[in-house]
């Protein structure tokens, strides 16, 4: 296991080739099906029923606040860098600020988030703020995690993007 590999043929066994920006290793599967390559990858993700598609407006609840999308640039998301807009909001839908906002990509499936940290600001609009960038570096499916800090309580909203 670990080994480079070009095809599953490569691997042998119950092992598939994960083929990732040119570079093959042999793995087990782990979630997005047999291939040999980013395409398939790709064609795995689109059809995964954990991701959520992307829309203006599109919102998630915690505990105690609401997030929703203003905007994205590129919208949907893509592979590489993305800025996102959200606007964050009590239970009442009263904008929240002076938020402490931790932004945390993964890939669940392949056990490893991103290298690059998402600074995250204010844009001067009550309750909205800018995460730039999100890095989501590879196709697949990747979850956002936002770990919110309110005064001296703390909630927590993922969400799920399939990304080519």
């Amino acid at each position: 296991m670990g080994s480079p590999c070009a095809s599953t043929e490569d691997c042998g066994g119950e092992l598939i080739c994960d083929v990732h920006d040119g570079q093959g290793t042999c793995q087990h599967e782990h979630g997005h099906g047999t291939h040999s390559g980013e395409e398939d990858a790709e064609e795995d993700c689109a059809a995964d029923t954990r991701a959520e598609h992307y829309a203006v407006g599109l919102s998630k609840s915690g505990s105690l606040v609401t997030a929703s999308f203003v905007s994205a640039d590129p919208a949907p998301p893509i592979r590489g860098d993305n800025s996102w807009v959200l606007s964050f909001s009590d239970a009442d839908g009263a904008a929240l600020d002076d938020l402490e906002i931790t932004v945390t990509p993964i890939m669940p499936d392949h056990g490893h988030g991103t290298p690059v940290s998402a600074e995250v600001t204010p844009t001067g609009v009550p309750g909205e703020y800018r995460l730039d960038p999100v890095n989501l570096f590879m196709a697949g499916y990747w979850e956002i995690t936002l770990d919110i800090a309110l005064a001296d309580q703390q909630d927590s909203i993922m969400f799920g993007f399939c990304v080519d």
